[in-house]
């Protein structure tokens, strides 16, 4: 073959350079959209972390004049102040959402994957648990005021946990039950053949092999749980006794706001999920799409 044909048998057809060159626009269109809605996201993201660091006056007069100044989270944990307070119970609160989910979730999903459950049973409880998430929550917080009332958890960080799981778990559940799924049911037959029991296959077999769908579970519940506002607002009475976002708000006074305070501590409560979901962003996304797609 001489050079010629080989420069001939090499040459592209015209209508796959047409297409390459269309993918690119198409490309560079997405690229663009993906682009501002970086700039939409960032922008309000970096204002308020310099506001966390001026004075209110500098925020209100609207100068261009940016000093350096640590005040805002000075008055925040100055003593006699309830923010680390809050913060405190806000960890509380996601830890034990986290815990309850996983465990109540966990034996839930395998119980509905595996154990085949009677009809009657499984379809209420996927209905139930594909009903409430869509319910508002305020429409039940009359209800479940006057219970937690009768039970005297009102104000207490114990009362906001079982909030926090009865409106999370029903999503734990399903997602955990799309993971186990997934699991072969041999491995769970040859574990009984074996001589293994029903709750030996389920620790040693099949919770080990779902452990990505546990970690989507935790990461999850643990980002509602810490930004939760409504329970934490009409449950507590405020003060050391509520969780942080209640805090923030209260920064909101009739004849002040303190915009400072309010971006300092929009920050901190920021900073462990942003972390977290930079960190377990596979996770994420491998939990969400579970059961997607199958093998």
């Amino acid at each position: 073959m001489t050079a010629i044909d080989a420069t001939r048998t090499l040459t592209v057809p015209e209508s796959v350079r047409k297409r390459r060159r269309g993918d690119r626009k198409v490309n560079l269109g997405v690229e663009l959209v993906l682009l501002v809605a970086a700039v939409i996201t960032i922008v309000p993201i970096a204002w308020t972390l310099l506001q966390a660091f001026l004075p209110n006056r500098a925020i209100v007069n609207r100068t261009w004049d940016f000093p350096v100044w640590l005040g805002n989270f000075r008055d925040l944990f100055a003593p006699g102040e309830p923010f680390l307070a809050q913060i405190a119970n806000s960890m509380l609160i996601t830890g034990g959402t986290v815990v309850l989910c996983l465990a109540v979730g966990a034996v839930s999903g395998y119980a509905l994957s595996r154990l085949q459950p009677p009809r009657w049973i499984t379809i209420p409880a996927l209905i139930l648990a594909a009903f409430l998430p869509m319910v508002p929550p305020m429409t039940l917080v009359p209800g479940l005021y006057v219970t937690m009332n009768n039970l005297g958890l009102l104000g207490s960080t114990l009362g906001l946990v079982l909030l926090n799981t009865v409106f999370n778990l029903p999503f734990a559940v399903l997602l955990l039950k799309s993971f186990f799924d997934q699991v072969p049911a041999e491995l769970r037959e040859a574990a009984l053949v074996d001589g293994a029991g029903e709750l030996r296959s389920f620790w040693s077999v099949a919770l080990p092999l779902a452990r990505p769908g546990l970690a989507a579970v935790g990461i999850y519940t643990a980002i509602m749980a810490w930004n939760e506002f409504l329970f934490g607002l009409t449950m507590t009475s405020g003060g050391t006794s509520a969780p942080f976002t209640v805090g923030i708000a209260s920064l909101v006074q009739p004849f002040e706001v303190t915009w400072g305070e309010m971006a300092a501590a929009g920050f901190i409560a920021a900073v462990p999920i942003v972390i977290l979901a930079v960190v377990a962003n596979r996770q994420i996304v491998t939990g969400l799409t579970a059961g997607a797609v199958k093998g």
